[in-house]
């Protein structure tokens, strides 16, 4: 799995980070920031998200990630009643925990979000892809611009049809080409 990883405490950071690496998985961060990991350019398949990140909370990002279908939990020093009730189906761990647990945490969580392979409406292709769009833009708006854009070569690429099987692959790869190459494009 790619996981993102916010933790703000260095040194739990550093842990986790080198907890996941030699479990084979990868890592995008670790993010200090909350801005900074939302701004973050990279896919993931999961996230660790510190609640207290500085003088900001997760829970935007928690947001989008749940709005994207991404699996994630919650790490804290706090008290976990400080996690607003929307997020109350969340795990939340208490500092320091170890990488396995969450790791085998998160890949349930990825388990049970796929069950039957039933085909995906291209209705939740594009709130998908508006979710991650959302996480890796600065605003709603250029979010909307970049996916607005990637719909548009996807129509006039495929002329109705998309040229594979698998509709959410393609469009994803089509909207990562768009980030790489004119993110900045979608930003006024």
């Amino acid at each position: 799995m790619r996981l993102l990883v916010v933790e703000d405490d260095y040194f739990l950071a550093e842990q986790l980070t080198s907890e996941i690496l030699e479990s084979g998985n990868s890592i995008v961060g670790p993010f200090a920031d909350v801005r900074a990991a939302i701004l973050c350019a990279e896919p993931v398949d999961a996230a660790i998200l510190d609640v207290k990140v500085g003088e900001d909370t997760s829970f935007g990002i928690a947001d989008a990630l749940r709005s994207a279908e991404i699996p994630f939990l919650f790490v804290t020093g706090y008290d976990p009643h400080l996690v607003p009730p929307r997020f109350r189906d969340t795990r939340i761990y208490h500092k320091p925990s170890h990488a396995a647990v969450m790791l085998a945490d998160l890949c349930a969580q990825r388990r049970r979000q796929r069950p039957a392979q039933v085909p995906e409406s291209y209705e939740a292709i594009v709130g998908a892809m508006l979710a991650q769009a959302r996480l890796r833009m600065p605003d709603t708006d250029s979010a909307e611009r970049l996916v607005a854009a990637v719909l548009t070569e996807a129509i006039e690429a495929c002329a109705g049809e998309p040229p594979c099987d698998e509709p959410r692959l393609w469009l994803f790869r089509l909207l990562e080409q768009e980030l790489r190459l004119r993110w900045r494009l979608h930003l006024h």
